[in-house]
Formats: C-alpha cells, structure tokens, sequence
C-alpha cells in the first residue's frame, strides 16, 4: 500500500514537472512573441492567443479521424496529444485572460466568449481527476458540446467586430 503511494506520487511530481517545462517554455515563448511583432501588447497577445487556441484544438478533429478511419496503434500518441491538448488550452485561456485585460474596449459578446472560454478549459481541467461515471459523465457532456464551442466562436467574431 505504501509503495504504490509513493509510486504514484513519483509519477505526480515527474507529470507536473514536465507540465512545468511546458508552461515556462509557452510563457517564454509568448513573451516573445508578444514583444516582437509588430503589433502592441494588446494585440500581441490576442494573436498569440489565436496561435495556441487553433494549436490545442487540433485534437478535436484528428480524434474524429481516428474514430471515422479506424487507425490501429495509436493509444500512446493520442495520450499525449490530450495532453498537449489540455495543457495549450490553459495557456491560450491565461493569455486570453490577459489580452482581455490589456485592452481598453469591451462589449457583452467579448464577456461571454470569455466565460464560454473559460468554462471549456475548466471543464476539460475537471475531466482529469477521478469522478464517480455519472459526474465524469455530465462533466464530458457540459465540456465537449459543439453548440458551446460554436457559440463562442460567433461570439468571439461578433465582439471583435468581424461579423
């Protein structure tokens, strides 16, 4: 009993400190990307925002493709592109929450695709710990609703003006 305490707590510390790395080289990474363009911190970072949301959610189609065409052997691989997932998607909520805050114009569709935003990534971020089946069920279903992301998306578009 103790050895698969201290088992799972090596595998812990070793988890997050590979998510660690991720996040410093993410937050390096965005710190030039936001000093170095052409553009002011606002917008840099609402870029690098675009980047790591269109990154993160990469998966959501190539795990369709993989249900549609039936791959064999890729378990490991699609571990870890939930991984990569879940991660990229905190970062591009974190630097959407500072986009939000380094601009200086805000309307009600620009809230809610924040909210939306935000409850998607924490919805995916309670997806990690372990549940009872009917909570981890209801989670699954509140976080991977198309409708949501779609409405986020149009609100995101009608907040910034584009539609």
């Amino acid at each position: 009993m103790q050895e698969s305490f201290g088992k799972s707590l090596i595998e812990y510390f070793n988890f997050a400190k590979t998510w660690l790395v991720f996040l410093l080289f993410s937050f390096m990474l965005g710190i030039v990307v936001i000093f170095y363009s052409d553009y002011n911190m606002a917008t840099g970072s609402g870029n690098l925002c675009i980047i790591l949301f269109c990154l993160a959610n990469t998966y959501i189609p190539a795990k369709g493709l993989r249900f549609i065409y039936n791959f064999k052997n890729v378990e490991d691989f699609f571990q870890a592109f939930l991984v990569f997932h879940c991660s990229v998607n905190i970062a591009a909520f974190i630097v959407a929450c500072i986009h939000a805050y380094l601009t200086n114009w805000v309307n009600i569709w620009l809230e809610i695709s924040l909210i939306l935003m935000g409850w998607l990534t924490f919805g995916g971020f309670l997806l990690k710990f372990n549940y009872n089946s009917t909570i981890k069920r209801w989670i699954y279903f509140l976080h991977s609703q198309q409708i949501l992301f779609f409405i986020m998306l149009f609100a995101l578009l009608k907040g910034h003006y584009v539609l």
